[in-house]
Order: C-alpha cells, then sequence, then structure tokens
C-alpha cells in the first residue's frame, strides 16, 4: 500500500509534528494503548497519532511508505484501505480516501 499526502496535507503535519516524532495511521478500533473504542456502526474511523521516535508500539506492525516517510498501521487494518491512499485537508479536516472513494473524512491529528 502507498500513501500519498497533499500539500495541504504536508503542510498541516509539519506545523504540529516535529523531527522527534513519527506518525501512526490508527484504525479507531478499540485494539491498542491509543483507540479508545471500536466502532459499533457501518463506519471506519482512522486517527493519525504521533508519537515519539523511540515509543514502542507493538500494534504497528506493518510499514507504509508515504511521500513524508514511513508511516505504520496495525496489519490488519489495510485491510480496509485501498492500494492507492490519499490524505488531503479539505474544511480544515484531514480526509483519508483511496479508489474505491473517501473511507474517513475527518481523521484526527493526536499527539500521544
Amino acid at each position: 500500500m502507498k500513501l500519498t499526502l497533499t500539500d495541504a496535507a504536508i503542510a498541516k503535519i509539519n506545523a504540529k509534528v516535529t523531527n522527534d516524532e513519527r506518525i501512526l495511521l490508527s484504525l479507531d478500533d478499540g485494539v491498542g494503548p491509543f483507540s479508545d473504542a471500536g466502532f459499533c456502526s457501518l463506519e471506519t474511523a482512522y486517527d493519525l497519532i504521533v508519537v515519539n521516535k523511540s515509543a514502542t508500539t507493538p500494534d504497528y506492525d506493518q510499514p507504509v511508505e508515504t511521500n513524508i516517510g514511513q508511516w505504520f498501521v496495525k496489519g490488519y487494518s489495510q485491510t480496509y484501505l485501498d492500494d492507492n491512499m490519499k490524505i488531503d485537508v479539505k474544511n480544515n479536516n484531514f480526509v483519508l480516501s483511496g479508489d474505491s472513494g473517501v473511507l474517513d473524512s475527518a481523521v484526527h491529528l493526536v499527539h500521544a
């Protein structure tokens, strides 16, 4: 899977993430320390979790190549993702979409 960030998304991330931090693309499914609750509707929710580069994140076991570096996801969460994904900014929200359409129109950037 490849994830491309638009210039607007890169600018928004660069304003909030330092060089000592890294990003996890996290399915909000109730699994792991960064997920409050699983989804119980037909909606799929993702968050961008910002952690220190040295943080231990065993649930995030699969690398994802982005145009701003490597991120990690929970391996099984790739089931919901297309081969080509994109993160853009619309109405001041991050929007995660792929070849099949918009997956999440309100992705939050969260510092853990």
